[in-house]
């Protein structure tokens, strides 16, 4: 995996760019969607922030969202957020997002640098990171929509319900409900509990994914716990689709 990763071609009004990271030590690239009248208008934007799967880069979904970016007034960013951009998996790839990274944006671009005008959206592993940022953080983020999430990271590494029949979820649910250890600090069971009364005050919550995604159990346990929780949120289910964010936009 590489730090940089242009495109050979961009979308329209879509720059690519690197910023230095303390933490990583290393330029890393990303790319932003500025909208039409950004030059000229000199009004500050909303900005929308979209995380990349696994294997991904900055550059993996800026062609598969741009029917989503073009049709709003606010300027979008893709960052290169993977884990491995270096050889380890534990590196500190939320503080680069969180205390690096999206400040970066506000001081470079006119950001309507408020909660209120921040979004956070990803795909797979990125879903599960703009998820997981959203509720840990909710004093950042205003909505979250998360494309097939992967989630079981987040809930215990010993979690195995990936490629379980649709039909096992709620069966895997309440076993989970069993034991302590769903519930234990970082996990985002225990992250979505701490912060329930902000997250249902403030967070506009959306969760995509197909019946036939291997990763349908995961965003299905957390829908039921959402509901367990009184949290609104949208569940919005893709009859037979797998794992493949363009065919759930």
């Amino acid at each position: 995996m590489n730090y940089i990763n242009p495109p050979t071609e961009s979308p329209q009004n879509v720059t690519h760019k690197t910023f230095y990271s303390e933490l990583f030590g290393h330029e890393i690239g990303y790319n932003i969607y500025l909208p039409p009248d950004y030059e000229k208008s000199g009004k500050k934007y909303p900005v929308a922030y979209h995380l990349h799967g696994w294997t991904g880069n900055e550059t993996s979904d800026i062609w598969t969202l741009e029917m989503v970016y073009s049709n709003r007034e606010s300027i979008t960013v893709f960052p290169n957020n993977s884990p491995v951009i270096e050889d380890f998996e534990n590196l500190p790839v939320e503080s680069m997002i969180i205390n690096e990274w999206i400040p970066h944006i506000d001081r470079e671009y006119r950001t309507n640098a408020t909660r209120e005008n921040r979004s956070v959206s990803g795909f797979s592993m990125g879903g599960g990171m703009a998820f997981y940022y959203a509720v840990k953080y909710p004093e950042l983020f205003a909505s979250v929509t998360a494309y097939a999430g992967t989630y079981h990271h987040y809930y215990h590494k010993d979690y195995h319900g990936v490629g379980e029949a649709p039909e096992k979820a709620a069966e895997l649910y309440e076993n989970m409900m069993r034991e302590e250890r769903y519930l234990e600090e970082n996990n985002l069971l225990y992250e979505i509990s701490q912060n329930a009364e902000k997250i249902r005050a403030k967070l506009h919550i959306k969760i995509h994914v197909g019946t036939a995604d291997v990763l349908f159990c995961d965003n299905e346990i957390l829908h039921l716990y959402l509901n367990s929780m009184n949290i609104p949120h949208e569940y919005i289910v893709f009859e037979e689709i797998g794992h493949e964010m363009v065919k759930i936009l």
